[in-house]
């Protein structure tokens, strides 16, 4: 078939320019290694630190959750090569770098941190030509990093200070908001208030019954005069009626909290001697004076309403007063008592060993380099040289063999 590809073609282009190809082979493994062993070797030191949890957490009040307390694992190698700590790292062993090396850049190339597996575990590696001070500098890159992370991470005595100053305000507003509740009680009229208008509905429901009671008899006593009105009016009276009246006489006058207003009635005056008229007449009377009562009951009643009104606004001013002074204490005595157990936690917490981070391990002088690697660099670079040579051979085949419609055109002109 035409579309068959022949191998036979490139395995002889690969055997026509063999000898080249394993020249440049070969002179790219030498040339890499040779350049391999000229370099100088560089070493590198590995100190490991470790983010550690703690073993307790203190919560003396529950309501007072530190926040964020796990630790940010992944931010620590970011945080070991910043520029900040890179800066002190310079300071720390500025005895033993070079002067080009006293950079913050410069040096940033030499060091590096990584996470393991772990991620609360980051070895920190530095590299160097020279062996011992790749390893100083890796021992004094760890202290660093394991002060700085818990000095920024970890119970820190300014913490505990903080708190303790915040105890003295805490206790200052509760002594502040309890002398102002003291101060009030002194001139507090609450209870008085209450006894007033205690004393004033007392007396508002005393002329409403007394009210209510008169407005009874007027009902009985126009019932009367309604079945008087029926007689004649010259008739005399019966004992029933005059009984009635007198009946209704004596209701009027027991009423309880009678006003000035008094029911001239002759007590000694006989009933059975009057005619209907003058019953009526009578009961007539009467009506009229205990209506008169009545409407001066309850003028009596509404004076006392506005002054009842003012007693309860002031009583109420006063609770409400009173209610804020004591809200004041209270919440005052709430962030006091919260307050102390935080500080009470923080200083205890400052006081132990509770560090986010601690050294795992220094690092030892190493004893192998790093780079450059011969085998690795000789074998990469004879490599690169084969395929090189391969490509530069089909490359070689394909530029010096005719074309189809250059040899055409050449036959043509002969």
């Amino acid at each position: 078939m035409e579309d068959e590809i022949d191998l036979r073609e490139y395995i002889d282009v690969l055997i026509r320019h063999w000898k080249a190809i394993v020249i440049l082979t070969v002179v790219a493994a030498v040339v890499s290694g040779v350049v391999s062993f000229l370099l100088p070797p560089t070493y590198e030191a590995r100190a490991m630190v470790a983010a550690v949890q703690p073993k307790y957490v203190m919560r003396f009040d529950p309501r007072f959750e530190t926040l964020n307390k796990q630790s940010p694992v992944k931010a620590y190698p970011a945080l070991a090569t910043s520029d900040d700590v890179l800066s002190k790292l310079i300071t720390a062993a500025g005895d033993i770098l070079d002067e080009d090396e006293q950079q913050v850049y410069t040096l940033s190339r030499m060091v590096e941190a990584a996470s393991s597996s772990d991620p609360s575990l980051i070895a920190l590696k530095v590299k160097s030509r020279d062996p011992m001070k790749a390893a100083r500098l890796a021992n004094i890159w760890a202290d660093i990093v394991v002060r700085e992370v818990n000095d920024l991470y970890g119970q820190s005595e300014e913490e505990a200070q903080f708190f303790e100053a915040q105890v003295q305000t805490a206790e200052a507003n509760l002594k502040s908001a309890e002398e102002a509740l003291i101060a009030y009680q002194a001139a507090n009229q609450t209870n008085i208030l209450d006894t007033k208008i205690a004393a004033m509905q007392q007396s508002l429901r005393a002329y409403y019954d007394a009210a209510q009671a008169i407005q009874l008899v007027l009902q009985d006593a126009n019932n009367l005069v309604a079945r008087l009105r029926l007689q004649p009016s010259d008739a005399p009276a019966s004992l029933g009626d005059d009984l009635a009246s007198l009946f209704l006489a004596v209701q009027s006058l027991s009423t309880k909290y009678q006003l000035p207003i008094e029911l001239q009635v002759d007590s000694a005056q006989s009933f059975s001697g009057k005619t209907v008229g003058e019953q009526i007449s009578f009961l007539e009377d009467m009506i009229s004076t205990l209506s008169d009562k009545v409407t001066a009951l309850e003028a009596e009643a509404e004076k006392l309403k506005p002054q009842i009104l003012e007693l309860q606004e002031q009583q109420q001013a006063a609770k409400t007063e009173y209610d804020r002074l004591q809200r004041n204490v209270d919440t005052a005595q709430e962030v006091y008592l919260t307050i102390v157990r935080k500080a009470e936690e923080s200083r205890i917490a400052a006081e132990s060993e509770g560090d986010e981070m601690r050294l795992a391990s220094y690092a030892a002088v190493p004893t192998k380099p790093v780079s450059p690697k011969k085998a690795l660099n000789v074998a990469v670079a004879g490599t690169l040289g084969l395929f090189v040579g391969v490509f530069g051979a089909f490359a070689w085949e394909y530029l010096s063999s005719p074309r189809p419609g250059v040899e055409t055109a050449q036959k043509s002109n002969d």
